[in-house]
């Protein structure tokens, strides 16, 4: 309180804190804040109202920030307001609103960029506070496995927000059986899993299906099934292997093969093979087996013992002989 006694006062502030401090100034004078000053602004001058305990102007940033529209910009930088300040809590429940508000639709690819770019309480507030049992599954965790890929470099911090964050506000999701992942060696690999009837019946429904993720030549993967519309009056079943992790390429041509068990012989047959030189690349078959959904689900369908559907996906790397 020394300045109380001096006509003269030097007041120490960042670069970054000039424009709110001068808001904060001819706040001081007149008691008023422009009607036209930006969100993000608003939060810059209720942190150095804060800073320099003028509450009036603290209360009224905070009534502005609630009561009108946010950016995305301005509810991440609410979301970073230290507790302490007394209009935070409030000030923050009014950005997890609006960014649950503008991502409503949060699968789409349009909203991809920027949603990399919110921090994991934004993320919370989108997920908690919207109906995800209309957005599928596999969208739903595929999202969230880019998310935290993004934001999270440590595998282990990664999987903790995952599993204690994020995981446990997703609805259930329909799982396929796996019944192993064998390496066979060190450039190929088989994954043999079940699928069961009702799952198929569920899959009708909610389109997507999958199985827990494994690796191969140093890649994440998770296979998912598919139940995709052909045209519209026509259904299919199809699988969908997705790389999970944004690594370095393997150099290498990798050969992919989608099988299913037959009747009467028992028999895995080849339904659909692919080659590709890029390991980050998905590989997808949308009409696994090559006949309406109802066919393939009927009594006599040839796919399914004793109501179980096998199906295994084969995968071998040749490797690029150095020159």
């Amino acid at each position: 309180m020394k300045e109380s006694d001096q006509r003269q006062a030097t007041l120490r502030i960042a670069d970054s804190e000039e424009n709110a401090f001068m808001e904060l100034l001819r706040f001081m004078y007149s008691g008023k804040l422009k009607p036209t000053i930006e969100s993000t602004l608003l939060v810059d001058i209720l942190m150095i109202a804060d800073k320099f305990e003028v509450v009036s102007c603290m209360k009224l940033c905070g009534k502005w920030l609630i009561d009108q529209p946010m950016t995305t910009e301005s509810a991440v930088l609410c979301l970073g307001l230290p507790n302490f300040i007394p209009v935070a809590v409030a000030v923050k429940e009014a950005a997890k609103k609006s960014l649950a508000a503008r991502y409503k639709d949060f699968c789409l690819r349009e909203f991809q960029d920027e949603l990399m770019r919110i921090p994991l309480d934004g993320i919370v507030a989108i997920l908690s506070r919207n109906d995800l049992g209309v957005v599928h599954e596999v969208a739903v965790y595929d999202f969230l496995l880019r998310w935290t890929f993004t934001r999270y470099p440590s595998s282990e911090e990664r999987c903790k927000i995952l599993s204690s964050r994020l995981l446990p506000l997703v609805p259930r999701m329909h799982g396929m059986i796996v019944n192993n992942v064998m390496e066979i060696d060190k450039t190929s690999c088989e994954i043999n899993l079940k699928v069961d009837r009702n799952l198929c019946s569920e899959l009708f429904l909610t389109r997507s299906a999958y199985c827990q993720q494994f690796r191969f030549v140093g890649q994440g993967y998770f296979l998912s099934a598919h139940c995709n519309r052909m045209d519209s009056s026509s259904n299919s079943f199809g699988l969908l292997l997705e790389m999970i992790e944004d690594k370095v390429p393997v150099k290498g041509t990798i050969e992919y093969k989608f099988e299913a068990k037959t009747r009467p012989s028992l028999e895995y047959v080849t339904r659909y093979e692919y080659t590709c030189t890029d390991s980050r690349e998905d590989v997808e078959c949308k009409d696994l087996f090559g006949i309406p959904w109802s066919e393939f689900t009927a009594d006599d369908s040839p796919f399914f013992i004793d109501d179980i559907l096998h199906l295994r996906v084969r995968m071998k790397m040749t490797q690029q002989k150095p020159s």
